[in-house]
Parts: structure tokens; C-alpha cells; sequence
């Protein structure tokens, strides 16, 4: 035994083990999050690449980028209600509608029409579900379920459950026109995640959200008017919605009644992938946005290897169950400190 101490010398080395052990699981506590997702992200841009040849090339980069700036916009927005302890379920139905009101409005009246439409279509989607959570106390679950029913029923009722065709030649070549090597709709985006990311992080409306997510009750006896707050976030993500619709109507070049019906679940899988938490108040968009990339790389590097769309469905399903698991064990990890 060293002169001066109690612990006996053959235990230094379990002890000094132990010590370190603990660090690493700190550190995997507050920045795996951040750390965990660009590792798979490489993992897997590495072995699509080394099972597909058409992978790691250019073109099939820009057709990712296309396919996931729909997704992107939409996911933007849902991290609006997600940082407020809530949920949009009714972003897929949304699209669809936006996409038919959009393209009535197109073919009659031309893309600037057509556009302005579709944008406040989608705002007009995500301020009914802020008034119904808001005004008549119903639970964003429950208020944007039926809110899908809703706007489902109307695109489809609206389109007599047929695509609305005889748009403008030059709204559908948007989709692949190219600025600076770039697609157009990776412009949008990327504008999309540039204005999300300045409102959460430097402006009074994103400090309030995150303090809504935190703790609401709290929120409310500072001051906060949660229910304008809430009422922000909702139509931000109805809008996001209409943004990602226009994108995606772009690449159909019709008003489709049955777009997006996926969304939902992708959007949330990657919000919650990017590390903002399901129980709110945590997290930012920046991470939303590699979440984004995981779930297009992803399904891209499984269509190449000719998974069905079906089967994807249960991968990023698994995935998101994944990351809420994690979510939970960290939260009760930081609550065990």
C-alpha cells in the first residue's frame, strides 16, 4: 500500500478503469447525440458504396439531394412542434391538399398563382391545428389525427380522387433545373433549414419554444403566451408543409390528392434521429437536417439494392423506436445524476 493512501496499490488499475469507463459514458451522455449519427451516416454512405456501383457518383447524389428536399422542408417544420412537446401528424395529408389547391390555382391562373396558393393553403392546415390544440384544449395527437382525416378527405373530394394534370411545362422542369451544379429544390431547402435554424436560435419566438418543451407550466408562469407560441410553431410547420409540396409537385408536374402519405412517419424519424427530443425542449435543426440525410441515404442505398418500398417502411420504423429508446435512457441517465 502507497504511504498516505487507503486504497490498496492492486486496486489503483480497477479503479483508474472504472474512472475512465464513467468519463466515456459522460461524454456519450452529452454528446452522442451529436457524435452517434454522422458515424452511421458514414458507415452506411461507405458500404452502399461498396455494394453498389452507381452509388458513390454524382448524379445519383443529385437524386438524392432531389428526393430529400421535400422531406427536408417538411421535417423543418415538424421540428416547430416537436420542440413544443407536440406532434404534426397531419403533414403528409397536408402535402396532398397543397398539391391539388396548388395545382388548380396553377393551371388556372400560372406557377406565381399557384405557388402563393399552395403556401397559404399549407399555413391555413397548420393554424386550424394550432387553434383546435389551443383553443379547444385538444391534444396534438388527437387535434393533427383528425386534421389528416380532414385534409385527406378534402384534397381527394376537391381532385375527385384523380391527379390534377395540365400544369405548366416550366413549374415541372423547376424540379431538375440545376444553379451552380446544384438542384433547385436543394436550394429551397437549404433556404428552408437557414430560416428555421435563425428562428430557433436567435430569435425571442425560438427561445420561447424551447422553454415550452422544457417545461410548460413553467413557460406559462414566467410570462410566455404559450398558446401564441404554439400557435406559431403549427403554422410554421403547415407552411413547411406547403413548401415541401410545392417540391414535390414540381417532380410529378401534377396536383396528386394522394401525395405524401409517408411523411409523417419520415419526418418524425428524422427529427428524432437528429437529436431533438420526442418530450420537447431539446435539440436543434441543423441535427434534423443530417437526420434528413440519414433517411434519404438511407432508402436511396436500399432501392439500389432493390429493397421494397415496404420493407424500408420497417427499417426506419425500427430506427425511429431506436432512437426513442435512446432518447428515454439518456434523459433517465441525466435524471439518475
Amino acid at each position: 500500500m502507497t504511504v498516505g493512501s487507503s486504497v490498496p496499490d492492486a486496486a489503483m488499475p480497477r479503479l483508474r478503469l472504472q474512472a475512465t469507463r464513467e468519463r466515456l459514458l459522460d461524454l456519450l451522455g452529452r454528446y452522442g447525440r451529436q457524435i452517434g449519427l454522422p458515424i452511421v451516416v458514414a458507415l452506411l454512405i461507405g458500404f452502399f458504396a461498396a455494394t453498389s456501383d452507381v452509388f458513390f457518383t454524382i448524379d445519383n447524389f443529385r437524386n438524392v439531394g432531389i428526393a430529400a428536399a421535400a422531406l427536408a422542408a417538411v421535417a423543418f417544420g415538424q421540428t416547430f412542434t416537436i420542440m413544443t412537446g407536440g406532434m404534426d401528424l397531419s403533414v403528409g395529408a397536408t402535402v396532398a391538399l397543397v398539391s391539388v389547391v396548388g395545382a388548380f390555382a396553377m393551371r388556372d391562373y400560372g406557377i406565381a398563382a399557384g405557388v402563393l396558393a399552395s403556401l397559404g393553403c399549407g399555413l391555413a392546415v397548420g393554424l386550424i391545428n394550432g387553434l383546435v390544440i389551443t383553443r379547444l384544449k385538444v391534444f396534438p395527437f388527437i387535434a393533427t389525427l383528425a386534421t389528416m382525416s380532414i385534409a385527406s378527405g378534402l384534397g381527394l373530394q376537391l381532385a375527385g380522387g384523380v391527379p390534377v394534370a395540365g400544369l405548366p411545362e416550366e413549374f415541372g422542369d423547376l424540379a431538375y433545373e440545376l444553379i451552380a451544379g446544384i438542384p433547385v429544390p436543394v436550394l429551397i431547402a437549404l433556404l428552408v433549414l437557414v430560416i428555421a435554424w435563425l428562428v430557433l436560435d436567435y430569435t425571442r419566438l425560438g427561445r420561447r419554444i424551447y422553454a415550452i418543451g422544457g417545461n410548460e407550466q413553467a413557460a406559462r408562469l414566467s410570462g410566455i403566451d404559450v398558446d401564441v407560441v404554439k400557435l406559431a410553431a403549427y403554422s410554421a410547420s403547415g407552411l413547411c408543409a406547403g413548401v415541401g409540396s410545392i417540391i414535390l409537385t414540381a417532380r410529378i408536374a401534377s396536383g396528386q390528392p394522394a401525395l405524401g402519405a409517408s411523411l409523417p412517419l419520415e419526418s418524425v424519424a428524422a427529427v428524432v434521429l437528429g437529436g431533438v427530443s420526442l418530450f420537447g425542449g431539446r435539440g436543434s435543426v441543423l441535427g434534423v437536417a443530417l437526420g434528413v440525410v440519414f433517411v434519404s441515404i438511407l432508402a436511396n442505398g436500399l432501392n439500389l439494392l432493390n429493397v421494397s418500398s415496404y420493407a424500408q417502411m420497417m427499417v426506419i420504423g425500427a430506427a425511429l423506436i431506436l432512437a426513442v429508446a435512446l432518447d428515454q435512457k439518456l434523459i433517465t441517465r441525466r435524471a439518475g445524476h
